[in-house]
């Protein structure tokens, strides 16, 4: 099980047994990942986008591994500010609205699947990217190949990670 969902993997049967199961896997991951990040994350930072500089870390990671840097696109800048911003104003984060997020991708020209990262409480690029580095299905994320354009916003301590291929 994976904390982060990728659009291949948004897919369901339209069965609604199988929709239940789903919601109630969902929420039992949503309840693992935030358990996860507990215990590492760090106090919320109220001021300032570290987004930018989390993004050349990122960058820098993917380049020691072999794979191209991802390039800065102002769409998946915008959604992930947006969906940062929605967290902040529910106090949660969460997958919600994803599918939305990659047909808006898709819709600005973007092709091939999207993936997200979310994060809380991080006070510095450095703390945010080690916490998704060390996190097997954010580190999966940060790495995948076919990856070429990516955003990341922190907004009131809430961030995300959306890239599109």
């Amino acid at each position: 099980m994976r904390p982060c969902r990728t659009e291949s993997q948004t897919v369901v049967n339209r069965n609604s047994g199988e929709i239940r199961q789903m919601k109630i896997l969902h929420a039992m991951a949503v309840a693992v990942l935030v358990s996860g990040c507990a215990g590492t994350a760090q106090p919320i930072a109220m001021t300032g986008d570290f987004g930018p500089q989390t993004l050349t870390l990122i960058n820098s990671y993917r380049t020691s591994h072999g794979l191209p840097p991802l390039v800065v696109n102002g769409t998946l800048k915008a959604l992930a500010r947006q969906h940062s911003r929605e967290q902040a104003a529910r106090g949660t984060i969460g997958h919600d609205g994803f599918r939305q997020r990659s047909a808006q991708a898709k819709a600005a020209g973007l092709s091939g699947v999207c993936t997200e990262n979310v994060g809380v409480r991080y006070r510095s690029a450095q703390a945010l990217f080690s916490g998704w580095r060390n996190s097997a299905g954010h580190n999966t994320n940060l790495l995948r190949p076919n990856m070429r354009y990516a955003g990341v916003s922190v907004v009131g301590g809430y961030s995300t990670f959306f890239a599109c291929g």
